[in-house]
């Protein structure tokens, strides 16, 4: 195993002193050498231990982790995640870690490149699969979105005659899903063909009541997550609680108190009444645009946008920043741009707006002069959403507006960790790591 785990060298066994609780630290490309291996045994495990567990499978493009939340929560069953990376030999590994007591449980899993998603489907057996979205996140693994589609269904036709796919039916492309299966099929969404329909949103003081349509029955679920975007995950665990005729009450009880997901829509109130809507987990273009869209439409006197790269911009990307600069015209009163040149993009959109140019700041790569723009602009009851590619880690300009110390400068991240808040470099000394990149590790 290499010492290093950021470049230059810097010693990993000093890291992982520094990592509470941990005891190993296992780097991707290492650990993936033996995925074939955890694949089968993983594999192998499903078969003769968790013969009477019904497992359920959460694909798709978006949505997913805190879909698998939604779900565990309306069904009841432990969360026996051992890694939070959701693919290859750390899908096999949250599988093996299902015990063979549990009546349920479920697993998000995410996809690498072609092949994966069959290969899944064998070692899973799930009896149900939902499927959130189909959007351009890997666009460089499928050139379009047919290509993704034709990757993710494979779990979805892995399913028995017994089994039930819960497809989004307002997504054209995973409502296609339905005809590629011989299981029972449910749908959800907003659309009146829908089998679990959303029939409205009411929005006030940054909850929401949903009001679903099951079966003829008009149920409410007074909902924490924020925008119209996850209200989807609502639905999709209500579709698999009504699948598995548990009792609705009950589920949307436990739904209720179900908090966002860390760093996914994530809305943190300071003292002075100052709102973070931390949207920083990751960044495809399709979630960026619900974060905007959401935050346009929350009320406050002071808008401020943190605006990171869009991660696997599928297109043009200086057509893709410019309309995100026009659409931050359209109610931010401050934009900070932290990525790569294509930055400017966004200013000239927004300037062709109409904003005026001091309005859009570019602060280079790193979150330093970032923080130091908002300490300057951002007053109480400013609403700050925060919106940016996961390996640059913004979710430390979170934690600094929360008065943590901060004084990490990597520039990439990729470490499989839960988060900045319980990572070791977020206070490290400055000249250990400085311009360094951490690569894709796992710690446990």
């Amino acid at each position: 195993m290499s010492r290093s785990l950021v470049r230059p060298l810097v010693d990993g066994y000093r890291l992982l002193s520094a990592i509470p609780g941990a005891r190993a630290i296992f780097f991707r490309p290492e650990l993936d050498k033996f995925g074939s291996r955890l694949r089968a045994l993983g594999g192998i495990y499903r078969r003769a231990i968790l013969r009477r567990t019904r497992i359920v499978a959460v694909i798709g493009s978006l949505g997913k982790t805190t879909t698998a939340r939604a779900v565990t929560a309306a069904l009841d069953c432990p969360d026996r995640r051992f890694s939070f990376s959701n693919y290859g030999a750390s899908l096999a590994l949250n599988l093996m870690r299902i015990r063979r007591e549990d009546p349920y449980a479920v697993l998000e899993a995410g996809v690498a490149g072609p092949g994966f998603m069959a290969a899944y489907g064998r070692m899973i057996r799930p009896d149900v699969v939902v499927v959130t979205a189909i959007a351009s996140e890997h666009n460089r693994s499928f050139p379009t979105l047919l290509d993704t589609r034709a990757e993710k269904v494979r779990v979805v036709q892995s399913l028995s005659k017994n089994g039930v796919a819960v497809l989004n039916g307002d997504d054209p492309h995973v409502r296609w899903m339905a005809s590629q299966t011989d299981a029972r099929v449910i749908t959800f969404g907003f659309g009146a063909d829908n089998d679990i329909r959303a029939l409205g949103v009411d929005r006030c003081d940054g909850s929401a009541a949903i009001d679903v349509l099951v079966d003829g029955t008009a149920h409410r679920i007074a909902s924490r997550l924020h925008g119209d975007h996850m209200v989807y995950p609502m639905l999709a665990a209500l579709a698999v609680a009504h699948a598995e005729k548990r009792d609705l009450r009950s589920a949307i009880a436990r739904l209720q108190q179900l908090p966002p997901t860390p760093g996914r829509m994530e809305l943190i109130v300071l003292p002075d009444g100052t709102r973070i809507l931390d949207d920083s987990y990751k960044a495809a273009l399709e979630s960026v645009h619900a974060a905007l869209e959401t935050a346009a439409g929350i009320d406050a006197a002071r808008k401020i946008v943190v605006l990171g790269n869009v991660e696997e911009p599928p297109g043009k990307q200086g057509e893709i920043y410019r309309d995100l600069g026009r659409r931050l015209a359209g109610f931010a009163q401050f934009v900070v741009c932290i990525g790569g040149e294509h930055m400017t993009a966004v200013r000239a959109g927004a300037r062709a707006a109409g904003m005026d140019r001091a309005a859009v700041r570019l602060a280079g790569s790193r979150i330093g002069p970032a923080l130091e723009l908002l300490k300057e602009t951002v007053r109480p009851g400013s609403l700050v959403l925060i919106k940016g590619a996961s390996t640059q880690r913004l979710r430390r300009i979170t934690l600094a507006l929360l008065g943590r110390t901060c004084s990490c400068r990597v520039k990439y991240c990729a470490a499989k960790a839960a988060s900045c808040d319980v990572c070791p470099l977020l206070q490290a000394e400055p000249k250990w790591f400085e311009n360094h990149f951490v690569k894709r590790c796992t710690w446990l």
